[in-house]
């Protein structure tokens, strides 16, 4: 473990230097570093600090219809803040079910449920989650939220499955999206377009008519439309 952490010092110190005698931004630099940690973490095995949970409770076989993940129930590499440090390329799942994000143990034995309230943000299949605390507005549940845009306003999806039972096939997995937004520090609930352009009142004929300009529709899917929405929000209020 020693050495081990010397070669980091080592490592990072050699990186500091080089980045003195060449033109490196600081991100670069901090890129680097972050790679240096994550093969640090690698090397420790199945002493590292990603290891750290109990063991994930798979659902019951009777599951005949869907599964309880976020896009896939195919282990997919993504990255986690995890404990104040940050993990690169870790096969994961996200349980939307109980709200969980799974790993695989480092011998491939069983899978970790990942403590949340250590987990600080994790990014899988291009979607970046935060961890959010319930606000004092209760509009907000505690839990993981997509960040779909994030600029002078950000705007959240909490994404949820319900397993229901069904006459013909037991426990069908059906999924929900809840949309937020986030303006001034105060977290919205957003149901529909008329909900977001009543927040954004202040601007809400000029995002009508950029979005009636550039053909986008809510219905058609609404992700896009907020998104465009708060994008335009934002520029207009530069």
């Amino acid at each position: 473990m020693p050495k081990r952490f010397c070669f980091i010092l080592l490592a990072f110190t050699l990186l500091q230097n080089a980045a003195g005698q060449l033109v490196v931004s600081d991100s670069d630099i901090q890129k680097a570093a972050s790679n240096i940690i994550d093969v640090y973490y690698h090397a420790l095995g199945n002493q590292s600090p990603l290891y750290n949970g109990s063991e994930y409770i798979e659902f019951a076989s009777t599951l005949q219809e869907g599964h309880p993940f976020f896009e896939t129930n195919v282990f997919v590499n993504g990255s986690i803040r995890l404990d104040g440090m940050e993990f690169l390329d870790v096969p994961m799942l996200y349980d939307l079910v109980k709200d969980q994000v799974i790993i695989q143990h480092f011998g491939k034995v069983y899978k970790i449920n990942l403590p949340a309230e250590k987990i600080e943000r994790f990014t899988l299949s291009g979607h970046s989650f935060i961890r959010i605390l319930q606000d004092s507005s209760h509009q907000l549940k505690t839990g993981f939220y997509d960040k779909l845009y994030n600029g002078k306003i950000m705007v959240l999806a909490r994404r949820e499955k319900k397993i229901r039972e069904n006459v013909q096939i037991d426990n069908i997995v059906d999924q929900k999206n809840f949309y937020y937004i986030k303006k001034n520090g105060i977290y919205y609930a957003l149901k529909n377009m008329r909900t977001l352009l009543g927040i954004l009142k202040s601007k809400k004929k000029e995002i009508q008519k950029y979005l009636n300009k550039n053909k986008v529709k809510y219905k058609n899917d609404p992700e896009h439309a907020m998104i465009i929405a708060a994008e335009y929000y934002d520029r207009l209020t530069n």
